[in-house]
């Protein structure tokens, strides 16, 4: 499992922290909103990717922070 922070051009809203129940929302600047969270791998975050391109939403950045074993 790895760190996912995934970085996107918007305030935080109720309907987007519901849309992403599995990681943490976090409001960072009045226009920036960073969802944090550990996924179990590449497919989880491809799944996370899509929902948000099915939503409509722009994506700023993604970052993964390597856990170690």
């Amino acid at each position: 499992m790895n760190r996912y922070e995934i970085r996107l051009p918007y305030a935080l809203s109720d309907s987007l922290a519901a849309a992403f129940p599995e990681l943490d929302a976090v409001q960072i600047t009045p226009s920036t909103t960073v969802l944090t969270g550990m996924l179990h791998d590449q497919a989880e975050l491809h799944g996370i990717l899509a929902r948000i391109a099915d939503m409509g939403l722009e994506l700023a950045e993604v970052h993964v922070r390597k856990e170690s074993s």
